[in-house]
Order: C-alpha cells, then sequence, then structure tokens
C-alpha cells in the first residue's frame, strides 16, 4: 500500500507559486484591517457626544431672586415659575439636541468640561421675553 503525499510537488511549503500568492494577500488583507480600524475611530468620534456643565442651581436662584424683587401675587408667580421652567428645560434640550452635549450639573463635574450656563441663561432669557417659547 502505497501513501499518496499531501502536498502536491507544484505547491510545496517552500515554492515560489505559494510565495508569490502569499504576499499580495497578506497586503490586501493588513489593508482592511487598517480601513477597518480608521472607520471604527472616525465613527466613535462622531458620536460621541461632548460633555458640557450647566449651573442648575445658580440659575434657579438667581430667578428666583429676580422674581422676590417684584411684587407678584401668588398666580403671577406659579404662571411666572411654570414659563421659567418651560424656557429652561426647552432651553437645555435645544443646545444638547444642537451641539450633541451630554449635559451635566457643575457640582458632579471636578473639571475639564465647558461650562455653558452663560449661554443657556441667556437662551432662558430671550424665551422668557417671547413668552416662554
Amino acid at each position: 500500500m502505497t501513501t499518496q503525499p499531501l502536498v502536491t510537488p507544484d505547491v510545496t511549503p517552500g515554492s515560489k507559486r505559494r510565495n508569490r500568492c502569499i504576499v499580495p494577500v497578506a497586503t490586501v488583507a493588513a489593508v482592511m484591517l487598517a480601513l477597518n480600524a480608521a472607520v471604527s475611530l472616525l465613527l466613535i468620534q462622531w458620536q460621541t457626544p461632548v460633555t458640557v456643565t450647566f449651573d442648575m442651581k445658580g440659575t434657579v436662584d438667581q430667578f428666583m431672586e429676580q422674581t422676590a424683587a417684584h411684587q407678584l401675587s401668588e398666580a403671577q408667580s406659579a404662571a411666572l415659575s411654570g414659563r421659567f421652567t418651560q424656557a429652561l428645560e426647552r432651553s437645555l434640550a435645544d443646545y444638547q439636541q444642537r451641539h450633541q452635549a451630554l449635559i451635566l450639573v457643575a457640582p458632579s463635574v471636578v473639571s475639564g468640561a465647558q461650562d455653558i450656563t452663560d449661554v443657556v441663561q441667556q437662551d432662558v432669557s430671550r424665551r422668557m421675553q417671547e413668552g416662554g417659547q
């Protein structure tokens, strides 16, 4: 009984034909891997939200101080507080959507995040002057 060789003579492990095939295949595989890594990095950077801070307590305290300076009835005060809350929520939601941002309250962040308190306060003021929209 004769055994057949597992490797044919024209494609031996050290043959020129096999070496000619391995180099292009390895090159294509390396290029595909590099392109995949580059696309993955771009997608991660594109979808990562920016972290910003907002001083909610300071903003609400400032509103309360301004409201206390006026002599308002309870109904007027409740209506003004409702308008303020609505304007603040819409302003924060609009900022978050426009800037793909993750908004955190200022005390929860030690450092490294941009503070958007002034921007939001100006937007809330504008919305309150327009009627809370």
